[in-house]
């Protein structure tokens, strides 16, 4: 079973929370991954490492975890690897991808361009 982790930063705001849900969803429904959930590092549940037993104990034996941020700061250089690692240790028979985050990923220029150009 494979299992893909949206992680995002959380905030305070219940607004923000339900759109990384939402996110969540919609890659689910596009997906052809057994499981697609979505965690947060702070301010918001489920946190990370939940998120990570919890697809674990449903059976996933693959995960990937994908950082939705911008930049590189310290939960993409320190954070999200540290749980990563931590994981590993935890449940050495489940095998344990960490994503480059969103904003290092070559064509999100390309999505920023659409953006502005459905602004016209």
């Amino acid at each position: 079973m494979k299992a893909l982790i949206i992680a995002a930063h959380g905030s305070r705001k219940e607004e923000s929370a339900r759109e990384v849900a939402r996110l969540a969803e919609k890659v689910r429904q596009k997906s052809s991954l057994d499981r697609v959930e979505h965690a947060f590092l702070q301010f918001s549940e489920p946190y990370l490492p939940q998120v990570i037993e919890d697809v674990v104990a449903a059976g996933a034996r693959d995960v990937v975890i994908f950082p939705f941020f911008i930049s590189a700061g310290s939960h993409v250089n320190q954070d999200i690897p540290e749980a990563v690692a931590h994981a590993r240790e935890q449940y050495p028979q489940v095998t344990f991808h960490l994503t480059r985050h969103l904003g290092i990923i070559e064509s999100v220029e390309d999505l920023i361009l659409g953006e502005v150009g459905a602004q016209d």
